[in-house]
This record gives structure tokens, sequence and C-alpha cells, in this order.
């Protein structure tokens, strides 16, 4: 936050609305709260009068569902106690940027910066670690448009996470590797790619067991929640490391 701005909203993890260190929301579903959300996940500039309507109202028509969308925003302004922090031009919604911080919008600044490439790629994954506090709205309805917003920003997440461990392991910074894999396997404990690059680091470190345990934890996992097994890259891998474990102890003399 810049200090120039008057709100601070927060839609990673738990949803809440502050004016300086104070909370500007109660605990109920209010619509301009709703609404404040909506704006935020269709980008929060020149969002169109008819997408607001069809997340929000959606079986309301006609001139009833524009009054509601008036309506709203009307009640948010007053929620906000300031009439530019939105701005209505041409049926389209904006949120000011200058008199709102966003935790989504720094999330995304953040994944857009250009990183060193010699840097630890930790760095940028813990600054954006400090930020995902959790999936968008986390608490909030299932709408549609939530769990679009949500997917997206956990892919994309998901996809900064995967490229720098992939830099870590080109530099062969398997321990690096090693740890941003597995905060990628804590967003998303489904994701078959990451327990198998997972594994391979684990391989090249020559800590077979570590390896042979990522395979297990996703063969229970997948199991458990998909009723499939690990693929077979997966599986190839995993007899790939049972043998080199094998040999290493018939080596060692065990």
């Amino acid at each position: 936050m810049s200090g120039r701005e008057r709100f601070r909203v927060h839609v990673l993890g738990r949803f809440r609305l502050l004016a300086g260190d104070a909370p500007a929301t109660n605990r109920s579903r209010s619509k301009p709260q709703e609404l404040l959300q909506a704006l935020i996940a269709f980008g929060g500039s020149e969002v169109g009068a008819g997408v607001l309507i069809d997340a929000l109202w959606p079986d309301a028509e006609g001139d009833a569902a524009y009054h509601a969308l008036e309506t709203a925003l009307y009640r948010l302004r007053q929620l906000l106690g300031a009439h530019d922090a939105v701005r209505v031009e041409g049926r389209k919604v904006s949120l000011n940027r200058d008199q709102l911080w966003v935790d989504m919008w720094e999330f995304e600044a953040e994944l857009q910066r250009p990183h060193d490439p010699e840097a630890n790629g930790n760095n940028g994954i813990g600054r954006l670690r400090r930020l995902y506090q959790g999936d968008f709205l986390q608490h909030e309805t299932e709408k549609p448009w939530v769990l679009r917003a949500r997917q997206e920003l956990r892919d994309r997440f998901l996809r900064a996470i995967r490229d720098a461990a992939r830099g870590c392991e080109r530099e062969r910074r398997w321990e690096d590797a090693v740890n941003l894999y597995r905060s990628g396997i804590e967003l998303d404990s489904l994701n078959e790619d990451m327990y198998r690059c997972l594994m391979r680091c684990h391989q090249e470190l020559g800590d077979h067991s570590e390896a042979l345990q990522a395979y297990r934890r996703c063969r229970e996992l997948l199991m458990r929640f998909l009723g499939i097994p690990p693929n077979a890259k997966t599986q190839a891998l995993y007899h790939s490391v049972r043998e080199r474990a094998a040999y290493a102890s018939a080596g060692s003399g065990l």
C-alpha cells in the first residue's frame, strides 16, 4: 500500500475491507460488498453493467436489473464514504485505484514483475505467498464468477512456482527446487506434475526414500479424491527410483 489509498481490500483468503486499520464491513453478505467483490473479480476497470447484472442479479430483467445495480453502487459508495472510489462512465464501472489497495492487484503486479534470473527463485515466490493468504474469496459465495477467478489465480500462481522451480533445476539447485515444488503441492495437492518433478529432484539429491514417499502420497490422494492411479509417466519414474534405491542399497552392502 503506497499510503495514498484510503481503503485496503483483501480478497485472497478471508474477505476484509479496511478503512485505514479499521474494518469497514460487517459480517453480513450485503449486496454492496458483493458488488465490490465482483468488480475486483472482473478486473476492476471498465466492467460492463451487463456483466455485473448477469453475475449478481441473474434473474432480474430490464429496468429492474439496472435499478438494482444503481442501488448497489449507491450503497457501495456510502459504505466506502467516498463517491469517487467507484466511477461510472458509459454504463461501465471502475474502481479508483488511487483510493483502493487490493491484495489481488498487488499479487498480479508481482506475477508480472521481471525477476533477476540470477536471484533465488524462492524470493519472488515468497512475496507471492505472503500476498496469497488463501484462494480468492475462500469463505464467500461459490458463484460461477467467483470460481472462475479463484481457479485462474491459483493456476497463475502454480505456473509461477513451476517456472521458478524449473529455473532452479536448470542451475542444479535441487534443494531450492524441492522447496518450490512442495509449496506448489500445498497449493494443489492433486497436481501430479508437481509430485513427479518433486520426485525427480529428490532422485537427483539421492534422497530415494523421499522420492518414494512423494509418490505414495500422490497415489493415495489421487485414488482417494479422483479414483485414479498415477499416470504412466509418474509410475515409470517411481519404478526408476525404486531400481536406483535398490542399487544404492546393494552397493552400500546393506
